[in-house]
């Protein structure tokens, strides 16, 4: 795929995800610098199709495609219409010689999104099925009226929430959808106790992290958990591993899967277990976890990868546990270098790992300027980041099948 490529959830009130606005731009760093950006925005469109299928990015839920006007109204891509938005800007639309044309798109079926700091002009405001408004550029008591004279047959979307005291606020003022990565900012965390059953689970981590490793032992202490036998017993005999016999023991599915899988799998459940964090959540850590793996092994740092998952998978272990993470590392016999990067603490030790992990938030957050400039600085082929991104969601999501 020869195009950056990422999604946003957009959630409900409950947290649940309605959609994806999904992000894009060509790798060619000079592409939008060109004469022709309408034909650049339709050449990452038709790759987005081509390529891997708008249903495939947004799994069967309502896509956000942010298009130019102009190249609009040259060609209309071939989509499933009623899955897909169009998400036009407030900036590039004069009412007076767009009329017709937005009207046009209207009668002919197509999902047209609006997205500004105000409400769209009355002449207008019918043709759009949803209105999306930046709170980073709306005043506060002005964003407050705008859901009461917004008709109520139109999703309001209130767009780049970016922590919980805005969400609280647009929930409030009456918006119905929200979009930003306020569900990935920790709130103020309460000093809690891990269960027991977490307990065990960080016990069993601690044996498998030790030099001194005896399979035996781990067969004990997971058997005293009937919870976990019967979660590592579906996994090992899920379709994700494939093996041709039924597993029917337990010390045969840990020694099948082996230390460096039974630490993964075990974290994945400690972070997973009984969490009130959105689903999105969990994708976007397990997300951020293979894609972390995946950009060792492009760096040459394969013999690493292990090392930079865990510091992807535990990144965001505050916000969805509410515990710190100084917590899990009290438990963990990690190494000093591998505990700091975790923390967040740059030393010339952790800088690579903390760079890695910079590169995959600013991937998340379709910031392709300093994507590119990162790639660059990390000796990453730019070009390869959509390819490395759709193989880490879709590792994400048949993972969280697979030990749900």
């Amino acid at each position: 795929m020869s195009s950056f490529v990422a999604r946003q959830p957009i959630l409900n009130a409950e947290k649940k995800t309605y959609g994806y606005e999904v992000l894009y731009r060509d790798t060619d760093i000079n592409n939008f610098s060109g004469k022709n950006p309408e034909e650049a925005s339709l050449k990452v469109i038709v790759d987005l199709f081509t390529n891997y299928g708008i249903t495939y990015i947004g799994k069967g839920l309502p896509v956000f495609l942010n298009i130019p006007l102009n190249t609009l109204k040259k060609t209309l891509p071939p989509i499933p219409q009623e899955s897909t938005f169009f998400e036009i800007n407030q900036d590039e639309i004069s009412v007076d010689s767009d009329l017709q044309f937005i009207a046009k798109l209207y009668y002919s079926g197509i999902n047209l999104s609006y997205q500004g700091s105000d409400l769209p002009d009355q002449s207008i405001l019918n043709f759009f099925k949803a209105i999306k408004i930046d709170f980073s550029l709306t005043p506060k008591d002005k964003r407050a009226i705008l859901p009461k004279y917004t008709p109520k047959n139109k999703i309001l979307i209130a767009h780049k929430i970016e922590d919980n005291r805005l969400y609280q606020e647009a929930l409030e003022e009456g918006y119905n959808l929200f979009q930003g990565f306020y569900f990935s900012k920790p709130e103020t965390l309460s000093k809690k106790d891990f269960t027991a059953s977490q307990i065990e689970i960080l016990n069993i981590l601690r044996m498998l992290l030790s030099e001194d490793l005896k399979w035996d032992k781990i067969e004990k202490e997971i058997k005293k958990n009937a919870y976990l036998t019967i979660k590592i017993l579906k996994l090992v005999n899920s379709s994700f591993f494939g093996f041709r016999c039924e597993v029917k023991s337990v010390l045969q599915a840990i020694v099948l899967l082996g230390r460096k899988q039974m630490i993964k799998w075990l974290l994945m459940i400690l972070i997973t277990e009984k969490t009130q964090a959105p689903l999105e959540l969990l994708k976007v850590t397990l997300t951020r976890a293979r894609l972390m793996q995946l950009l060792a092994q492009e760096t040459s740092k394969k013999f690493k990868e292990d090392e930079y998952y865990l510091i992807g998978l535990l990144s965001l272990f505050d916000v969805i546990t509410g515990f710190s993470k100084e917590s899990i590392l009290i438990h963990l016999p990690l190494s000093e270098t591998i505990s700091n990067a975790i923390r967040g603490i740059e030393n010339p030790q952790t800088k690579n790992y903390l760079q890695a992990l910079k590169l995959v938030e600013l991937y998340e957050k379709g910031d392709w300027e300093k994507v590119i400039s990162m790639c660059y600085e990390l000796r990453i082929r730019h070009d390869r980041m959509g390819n490395l991104y759709m193989e880490a969601i879709n590792w994400a999501e048949s993972s969280l099948e697979t030990i749900n």
